[in-house]
């Protein structure tokens, strides 16, 4: 796996942190892993437990076996408070399905209205951190590129709701090229629009 590393320097030019924007493409849990490796700040994953014990705590091991920080999201603000005076690249799988529909922000996604978090653009305006949206592309069998971009380099000068919907955008095209390589098993839709 390989990716255009060179776009985080920007965090270390400006002495900033990064928040790095991705979707469940292929299989996310190897971004995960060599993220630790090469990005100029300690790479910080926000999760969604999972509801059985027993493989929650496996995912976890799994997961933090690269030395990744990991942060469950209900932890999110309170941990972002401390961690944000260390160099840090927060990672969000943000395509997720929100655990409560009333805070939430409602895109447009696959013609309908899909509920989104709010929490991920929510920490970038409140601390300025810079903006990277990625993917992850199948080059061949066993072989596979992440591509990030720079998004938004002064998050406290977006609209509300801007960031996300960038993200969404950046989103949608991800999946439609070739639609396969998301993972469509979670429940995308399990929360429904108030008007409908």
């Amino acid at each position: 796996m390989i990716c255009n590393w060179e776009v985080f320097e920007s965090m270390t030019s400006q002495n900033r942190n990064g928040q790095a924007f991705m979707s469940h493409q292929f299989n996310w849990e190897w971004a995960t892993v060599i993220c630790n490796w090469y990005p100029p700040r300690r790479f910080t994953g926000i999760y969604m437990p999972l509801t059985n014990k027993a493989f929650d705590k496996l995912m976890f091991t799994i997961r933090s076996r690269a030395n990744m920080k990991l942060i469950r999201v209900h932890d999110m603000q309170k941990e972002m408070a401390s961690l944000q005076n260390q160099e840090t690249l927060w990672g969000f799988i943000a395509d997720q399905n929100p655990s409560d529909p009333k805070r939430v922000s409602w895109n447009d996604f696959m013609h309908r209205k899909t509920a989104f978090f709010k929490g991920p653009e929510f920490v970038a305006r409140r601390y300025d951190n810079l903006i990277y949206f990625g993917e992850i592309i199948k080059l061949k069998r066993g072989y596979y590129e992440i591509k990030m971009k720079p998004a938004f380099e002064h998050p406290r000068e977006t609209n509300e709701g801007e960031i996300t919907e960038a993200y969404v955008r950046f989103f949608r095209g991800q999946h439609q090229t070739p639609p396969e390589n998301w993972v469509w098993s979670h429940r995308r839709w399990k929360h429904k629009y108030p008007n409908e």
